[in-house]
């Protein structure tokens, strides 16, 4: 459900301007083959001009289609995943909160969209809460709050004569980030926070998310979720077996007690890590001189389908997984069930 007439809402501009940042021209093409539109393109900007403009021009495609994939799109990729869970014990006082109806309630006394409604916020001038729902996808018990804002990044820096000066300047350009949190009826809690540019506190920011969610989500009740398990599963051969063949290790950082560290990588065209007898032999050698050794940091790709790969980084934050591209909810999902599982190996 959108407010008003979109088309009327939203110029063009912005429109293709959130559009490239946060979808991908194959989403795209495929939304254009679905409704067997004309939709090859090299490029953004063909896209826009021989085919979105024209398309809209002559009512073969909605405005409102092209945000529905910003909708979705935007939850999803260049993200900072943070991952907190429950404490058990409070599970039970959580799940009035999956009610559309006492979830209604809650938005409309905060001044929140309700349940169904989405807005589209371009650039806002403050922080806005875009979308509050219950339900992600297939999975009914969980409830999904998205905060979009504008935020500023600068461009490579270019020599130029200033006053008869040569300096260097930088453009700054504003760009749309969105950070999502997400509460599952399990009681596991991610907040997805949109890659920024300069220094941040990424759990600083995720707190900052959570807040959005007052008077339901009791952060004094919710623990990090510690990933170290599947950080050590990655980094140790003798788990290879077990893990989804999917996943390919390139990169681990290792620490031990005694203050030892090392950092191994090996080429992705010849398997990664597991597929290098020396880089194996290495790790083993750290992980097996005792001081218990564990991964610090591990980057991981995952294989979706026959060719796309999507690198993932576990980090030296306990409950830290970075998506460095944009992906669809379908792909996030398995990438993120996908670690849940690495997490039970033993």
């Amino acid at each position: 459900m959108f407010n008003k007439s979109l088309k009327d809402e939203i110029s063009n501009s912005e429109l293709f301007e959130v559009l490239e940042s946060q979808t991908t021209l194959e989403t795209v093409r495929g939304l254009l083959r679905e409704k067997d539109l004309p939709h090859s393109a090299s490029s953004w900007e063909k896209m826009v001009e021989s085919r979105l403009v024209p398309a809209i021009s002559d009512g073969s495609l909605q405005v409102e289609e092209l945000v529905e994939l910003i909708k979705e799109s935007e939850e999803h990729g260049h993200k900072h995943v943070m991952m907190y869970r429950f404490n058990p014990e409070e599970l039970e006082n959580i799940k009035s909160m999956f009610d559309p109806t006492w979830l209604n309630g809650w938005a409309k006394e905060k001044g929140l969209p309700v349940t169904g409604k989405y807005v589209f916020a371009a650039f806002p001038n403050v922080p806005t809460v875009t979308e509050v729902r219950v339900g992600d996808g297939e999975q009914k018990e969980a409830i999904v709050l998205k905060i979009a804002r504008t935020l500023q990044r600068r461009k490579t820096a270019e020599i130029v004569e200033y006053q008869g000066r040569e300096v260097y300047m930088a453009e700054v350009s504003k760009y749309r980030a969105v950070d999502v949190v997400k509460v599952h009826g399990s009681g596991l809690v991610e907040v997805r926070v949109h890659t920024r540019s300069g220094a941040i506190s990424y759990p600083g920011a995720a707190l900052s998310a959570m807040n959005y969610l007052d008077g339901i989500l009791p952060t004094g009740t919710v623990g990090d979720y510690s990933l170290g398990r599947a950080r050590d599963v990655f980094a140790d051969s003798t788990k290879r077996p077990a893990l989804p063949p999917q996943f390919e290790l390139l990169e681990a950082e290792l620490k031990n007690d005694r203050g030892d560290r090392m950092q191994s990588s090996s080429d992705p065209d010849h398997g990664g890590i597991n597929g290098s007898e020396v880089t194996t032999g290495v790790i083993d050698q750290f992980s097996d001189a005792g001081y218990d050794a564990y991964c610090e940091r591990a980057r991981v790709s995952y294989k979706i389908g026959n060719t796309r790969k999507i690198n993932v980084i576990l980090t030296e934050l306990d409950n830290e997984i970075i998506v460095t591209s944009n992906v669809t909810r379908t792909e996030y999902d398995e990438i993120l069930q996908a670690i849940l599982k690495v997490m039970e190996i033993y």
